[in-house]
C-alpha cells in the first residue's frame, strides 16, 4: 500500500511541475481520489481522501478548485513528457470520438446533442475526442490526446478544428518521428486527408460506401472498385473476442483531393456481409505489407476498451458537475491515471506488482494475457485500494 502510494506521488508530481502547491495539492487529491475510490464523483473522491474535517467541506474545496481550468495545459504537457521513452518507432495512433451522455442533465454548462452509440438515439451530452496509442506488449490503449467539446459552447468553430488540434499535438510530439493515424469511417472526409497529408504522416482509414475514389484514371465508387478483387491473401484473427477467417486484396488508387497522392485501398472479406474497405498512404510491396495495414486497423478496436473502461469501471457518464472546465479536468485526470497504469502494467518491473499479485485476474494483466474486452466487466484493473 505504501509503495503504491509513493509511486502515484511521484506520478502526480511529474504531471504538477512548475504550478503553484495549492493546485499541485488538488491534482494529487484527485489522483489518489480517483484511484482509490474508482469513481469520478467529487462526492465520492473526497470520502476516499478520508480528511479529519467535514466532508461538505472538502467537497467544496474540489469543486472551487475544479472550476479553474488554465493550467490544464500544462498538465496534459507535462503528462506527455512522460511518455516520450514508451514511444515505439512508426507507432500506431488510434483516433476516434466517443460521448458523455447526461440524458437528464438540464443545467450543465454547454450541453449539446449528441449520438449515443449505445443506445443508437440523439441525447444531451458531450462529445470527447481521443487519440490512444497501443502499447506494444499487452495492446492497452494509451492516452495522448482527449478532449470534451460541445457545439453549444461559447467559441466552438467546428468539429473539425476540434480534431485538428488533436492531430497538431500528436504532431508536435512525434517531433520529426512520423506515426500511422488509424481511423474509423468517420473520419473519411477530405478535410481530414488533406490535414494529415499536409502534416506528412501516414494514415489507415476505413472507407464510406459512397466515396469514389480514381483508379486508371476513371472515378470508380468504392463498393464497385471492391468487388473487382476477391482476396488472395488468407487471414485468421480474433476481432473484439470472435474468430474471423478474413481474404485480403490490395488495389492501387488515388483520391480525387490527392491526386498527386499514390494511394492503396485494402479490401478485406470475412467480415460483415459487405467487404471492409481500408484506404492508406503506405507503400505496399508485399504480403508482409497488406497484412501490416490490416492487423493496424484492427488495433483500432482497442480504445473500445479504452471507452468502456471509462464509463463502467470509473462511471463516467454518471458524473455530476455544472461547470465545462470542472468535467475537462476530471476526464483529462481520468486518462492519465489509466495511461499510467497501463503503463505499469506493461513494465516487467511493476511498481503495482504486489498489489496485482492479489488478484489471478490482474496478475493475467500483468503478464499481457487478458487482452480482449469483455475482462473489463470481471475485473477493476486500475483500482489500486
Amino acid at each position: 500500500m505504501y509503495q503504491t502510494k509513493r509511486n502515484l506521488r511521484t506520478f502526480s508530481n511529474k504531471l504538477t511541475q512548475n504550478l503553484s502547491k495549492s493546485r499541485q495539492k488538488f491534482y494529487l487529491d484527485l489522483l489518489y481520489g480517483i484511484s482509490k475510490s474508482q469513481h469520478i464523483f467529487l462526492s465520492e473522491i473526497a470520502r476516499s481522501l478520508n480528511e479529519a474535517i467535514d466532508l461538505t467541506y472538502t467537497i467544496k474545496r474540489l469543486s472551487r478548485n475544479a472550476a479553474q481550468d488554465e493550467d490544464l495545459r500544462c498538465v496534459h504537457s507535462n503528462y506527455l513528457d512522460t511518455l516520450h521513452t514508451s514511444i515505439p518507432d512508426n507507432p500506431l495512433v488510434i483516433v476516434d470520438e466517443s460521448d458523455i451522455a447526461k440524458p437528464y442533465a438540464e443545467k450543465m454548462e454547454a450541453l449539446g446533442q449528441i449520438h449515443d452509440g449505445s443506445k443508437k438515439t440523439i441525447e444531451k451530452g458531450y462529445t470527447t475526442i481521443n487519440f490512444a496509442l497501443s502499447t506494444a506488449k499487452t495492446k492497452h490503449p494509451l492516452s495522448l490526446y482527449t478532449h470534451v467539446c460541445s457545439a453549444q459552447e461559447d467559441g466552438f468553430e467546428s468539429m473539425n478544428v476540434e480534431k485538428a488540434k488533436g492531430f497538431n499535438t500528436i504532431d508536435r510530439l512525434m517531433d520529426e518521428q512520423k506515426c500511422t493515424f488509424v481511423m474509423d469511417r468517420l473520419y473519411d472526409s477530405n478535410d481530414m486527408f488533406n490535414y494529415v497529408h499536409s502534416l506528412k504522416h501516414f494514415f489507415i482509414t476505413r472507407l464510406k460506401d459512397n466515396r469514389y475514389l480514381i483508379h486508371k484514371n476513371r472515378r470508380i465508387k468504392v463498393p464497385d472498385l471492391a468487388n473487382r478483387r476477391k482476396g488472395k491473401i488468407n487471414f485468421r484473427t480474433e476481432i473484439q473476442g470472435v474468430q474471423y477467417a478474413l481474404k485480403v486484396s490490395h488495389i492501387q488508387v488515388k483520391l480525387p483531393t490527392l491526386k498527386d497522392t499514390p494511394l492503396n485501398m485494402v479490401v478485406v472479406y470475412g467480415y460483415g456481409k459487405k467487404p471492409m474497405k481500408l484506404l492508406t498512404n503506405h507503400i505496399i510491396k508485399s504480403k508482409k505489407d497488406v497484412l501490416w495495414i490490416l492487423k493496424g486497423y484492427i488495433t483500432r478496436w482497442r480504445i473500445e476498451e479504452l471507452f468502456r473502461v471509462q464509463k463502467q469501471e470509473f462511471k463516467l457518464e454518471k458524473i455530476q458537475t455544472m461547470l465545462l472546465s470542472s468535467l475537462r479536468i476530471l476526464y483529462t485526470l481520468l486518462n492519465c491515471i489509466i495511461g499510467h497504469y497501463s503503463l505499469a502494467i506493461e513494465k516487467k518491473d511493476n511498481p503495482y506488482t504486489d498489489y496485482f499479485s492479489s488478484s489471478p485476474i490482474l496478475q493475467c494483466l500483468v503478464q499481457g494475457e487478458v487482452l480482449s474486452l469483455p475482462i473489463y466487466s470481471r475485473c477493476e484493473p486500475y483500482s489500486l485500494f
